[in-house]
């Protein structure tokens, strides 16, 4: 794929917070690994090679404060952090950003707020491992399911002048749980681009 060429992907180190058992306990990593798995509300997340860091953290719904209003004889609930509404279809706990702070080499580029305030369905999955009590056969099961977890991803491309953040979202506008990508384009100097692509609607 082009994008992967040009931005030599590679995969996401997180923070390590806890090991899985010996896989000769039980056959079913799956099922193992699913009952680890941790969902912060806040996480940091570092391109391979160390240059680019992304924190970002989510709203608690005890953080927000909610306000009933009607629309005809309809009546709706509408939720604010600080002084800051929330989109009207969006509740606390959809997944909806607090904080989205990006570093170059230990510098911070400002990512404004209309880039990613304005959405919701944000997961933080984590569920780490130690290596060494992996089968060798085990291998290719670990990539696939770090694969398929719900986090940002932080990569810098091949010529060291683009940085890239992508993000498998929860699309709020969907059912099913149906997912989203967000990406973010970041130069060095500070241009920005956010693109969203959704998969067409299994529902």
């Amino acid at each position: 794929m082009k994008r992967r060429a040009f931005f030599a992907m590679s995969g996401v180190v997180p923070a390590i917070s806890m090991a899985v058992q010996d896989p000769a306990e039980s056959p079913d990593l799956w099922t193992r690994w699913s009952e680890k798995l941790e969902r912060p509300t806040d996480s940091v997340f570092q391109s391979t090679e160390g240059r680019l860091r992304l924190e970002v953290s989510l709203i608690r719904e005890e953080e927000t404060t909610s306000e009933t209003y009607k629309v005809g004889d309809s009546e709706f609930v509408r939720y604010s952090f600080g002084d800051r509404r929330l989109p009207d279809t969006l509740h606390p706990t959809d997944g909806v950003l607090k904080t989205f702070r990006f570093y170059w080499d230990g510098q911070e580029i400002k990512v404004p707020d209309r880039f990613w305030n304005d959405v919701g369905g944000f997961r933080l999955e984590k569920c780490t491992f130690v290596e060494a009590k992996l089968a060798p056969a085990e291998t290719l099961q670990v990539e696939e399911w770090n694969a398929g977890l719900l986090h940002p991803q932080v990569v810098l491309s091949a010529d060291g002048g683009t940085a890239m953040v992508e993000w498998s979202i929860i699309d709020t506008d969907a059912c099913c749980g149906h997912q989203a990508t967000l990406r973010w384009l970041i130069s060095r100097s500070g241009h920005i681009m956010r693109h969203r692509h959704t998969t067409p609607n299994p529902c």
